[in-house]
């Protein structure tokens, strides 16, 4: 009686939190092929996920060029996806790829609604609420269903296995292994480490056991960290990022430029997203447009400000995180950022900051909401209007450019060993492969 009544009370809620999984992971595939059917109806090589990561894995081997960095730092999941498409003939290669970026877009969904965020957020009608609001996110083509851009999930992902909370071991070993090739993924494991360490000093932990957990894994985020820092200090690409970080921000022209930059690439893109943005931005007079822009600017920083005062630390912790991002991208470049005026370029740079930004909004709303009074309801009305535009203005994404891939995979699979085939990429790019 005693198992038989175990059973019974133990089981139908695991097995209703499995099947809550496995719903969302369908809707979230859904969701992300609803955007750009094309990447697995017509999957193509994006970029590097061609011309690098997949041609480095072929022509030298997969643990040849499993360690070599690129832009400056290491790509363990870009690598090992490219050693893993080996095991395929170079047609379904691309779909390989697709799959793959499209599991890693998507488990940020499953974190959260998982039992390791339950004491960040108890209600799941909130964590699945915030879910949709990430698969619809404005202004993320860049980074949509491809593996050179899918660090930027990947940073998401470190983030979120940091901040969780659980006491169980093997949730606990799977987040140990992600932040441990996450952090091999791109220099994000350098960014998050302080945003990181303010939240871990913040946090109050009521369980030692969840604290020890989350104490190991940031330790291990400290390691790939210095990694990382090592291979960038000694690769001559990286080399160069650093010697661009200047701090001379502070000229009347620079401040203009980073306060439209803001204007362009955060704040309206967050409500009005990348196409109405970019419309707005055209046709507007100039002299309209610098009053937007400065009204913009100073209604976001203030916005910002009480979100980093008054807001939980987690999300505290992810705004600092995700303003990072950008902040050393454009240091790095400085003074030529005046391409970061154009809407939407550089589009992977801002989307962790444009989702910290738009959930600081929503617990905004909310709070104002509470207040229950007709000025509060009609205002959080606005907002969320504004929110939905920006999101159905950016659902479609583009298709990729039909380079007609497979034809030059049936052609490179004819070519007698020895022989080099150029393959067109998306965007404008060639891979090129030598016939083993």
């Amino acid at each position: 009686m005693t198992i038989n009544h175990a059973i019974s009370s133990h089981n139908p809620s695991e097995r209703r939190l499995l099947y809550i999984h496995i719903i969302m992971f369908l809707l979230a595939f859904i969701l992300i092929i609803s955007r750009r059917p094309d990447a697995i109806l017509n999957p193509q090589f994006w970029a590097e996920d061609g011309t690098v990561f997949y041609a480095q894995a072929y022509n030298n081997g997969s643990l040849n060029s499993l360690f070599l960095p690129y832009a400056g730092y290491l790509h363990a999941v870009p690598r090992l996806t490219a050693a893993f498409s080996m095991l395929f003939p170079l047609k379904s290669a691309p779909l390989v790829f697709n799959l793959i970026a499209i599991i890693i877009q998507i488990l940020p969904v499953n974190f959260l609604i998982s039992s390791r965020f339950s004491k960040l957020i108890p209600n799941i009608n909130y964590r699945i609420f915030i879910s949709f609001l990430y698969l619809a996110l404005p202004g993320c083509y860049e980074i949509h269903a491809n593996i050179t851009n899918a660090q930027w999930h990947i940073a998401l992902l470190i983030f979120m296995a940091l901040i969780a909370q659980s006491s169980r071991l093997l949730i606990n070993l799977l987040d140990t292994i992600l932040v441990f090739i996450g952090g091999l993924t791109g220099p994000f494991s350098i960014i998050i480490t302080p945003a990181i360490s303010f939240f871990i000093l913040s946090d109050r932990f009521k369980e030692k056991r969840s604290y020890t957990f989350r104490s190991a894994k940031f330790l291990l985020l400290i390691i790939t960290a210095i990694f990382q820092f090592i291979v960038i200090a000694n690769d001559k690409t990286g080399q160069d990022r650093i010697s661009g970080l200047n701090s001379n921000l502070l000229s009347l022209n620079t401040l203009d430029k980073i306060s439209k930059i803001l204007t362009n690439q955060l704040f309206f893109i967050s409500f009005l997203g990348t196409k109405i943005t970019d419309r707005l931005v055209k046709t507007l007079p100039e002299y309209l447009y610098n009053y937007l822009s400065v009204i913009t600017v100073i209604i976001g920083a203030s916005i910002l400000f009480y979100l980093l005062l008054k807001s939980p630390f987690a999300l505290k912790s992810f705004i600092i995180f995700s303003a990072l991002i950008p902040s050393a991208v454009i240091a790095s470049e400085f003074p030529d950022i005046s391409e970061f005026l154009l809407v939407g370029f550089g589009g992977r740079y801002w989307f962790n900051f444009i989702l910290s930004f738009s959930l600081g909004v929503l617990w905004l709303s909310h709070q104002i909401y509470k207040k229950r009074n007709h000025i509060s309801k009609i205002l959080v009305a606005i907002i969320l209007l504004l929110m939905i535009v920006g999101i159905s203005s950016d659902w479609q994404h583009p298709p990729f450019t039909d380079f007609e891939f497979a034809k030059y995979a049936d052609k490179f699979a004819e070519l007698p060993t020895g022989q080099k085939l150029l393959i067109p990429i998306n965007p404008t790019l060639s891979m090129e492969l030598i016939k083993h």
